[in-house]
């Protein structure tokens, strides 16, 4: 049998069996072009990438148009559903020192820079403290107020995935600069 064969005779059939692919093994340089992909999007052309900016453009003015209207069909997925809407109504209808904390922190730093007197200045520390853990149990009772009124208006287990967070940030932002847009005046609770 000479080395280019593609057949090997066995000594007790008649029939030979075919070896190899029938064709040769490709070198290493064409395999791995022929895998080669682009890390990111292909080859777009530059209008591509322009029509691509304009649409994401005009998809975030929606957006933000329907946060300050609250539409919620144009709202970005986050802040969409029943449930979502509920929790920010029931948040909105309420008046909190939480929502005044930033503009408390920030009286607070101004003020410790212009006292020079130790006793003062450790006497505005421990009310700064005071006043964080106030709003902080201030808002541990409003999160677990709402989802006792949650659950007994959805049913248990329905707290979308994140709602703590959601409730919490949206307490402690000045009613004002609340993004959706509050959609209830204080007092104006949801059903529960």
């Amino acid at each position: 049998m000479s080395k280019n064969d593609s057949t090997i005779d066995l000594p007790d059939e008649d029939s030979t069996v075919p070896v190899g692919k029938g064709r040769p093994t490709p070198k290493r340089k064409a395999q791995e072009a022929a895998n080669h992909r682009p890390l990111v999007g292909g080859q777009a052309t530059k209008e591509d990438k322009e029509a691509r900016k304009r649409a994401m453009r005009e998809k975030r003015a929606k957006e933000n148009a329907a946060l300050m209207s609250g539409d919620e069909r144009n709202m970005p997925p986050e802040h969409r559903g029943p449930e979502r809407r509920w929790m920010r109504d029931f948040i909105d209808a309420r008046s909190s020192a939480a929502e005044w904390a930033m503009p408390v922190m920030l009286a607070f730093v101004v003020l410790t820079l212009f006292v020079g007197n130790s006793v003062l200045g450790t006497f505005m520390i421990m009310a700064f403290y005071i006043v964080l853990i106030g709003m902080g149990i201030e808002v541990w009772l409003i999160s677990r107020s709402l989802k006792k009124r949650f659950e007994a208006r959805f049913g248990e287990g329905k707290l979308p995935r994140g709602w703590r967070l959601y409730t919490i940030t949206r307490a402690m932002n000045m009613r004002r600069m609340r993004v959706p847009k509050p959609q209830v005046k204080r007092g104006e609770y949801p059903d529960a």
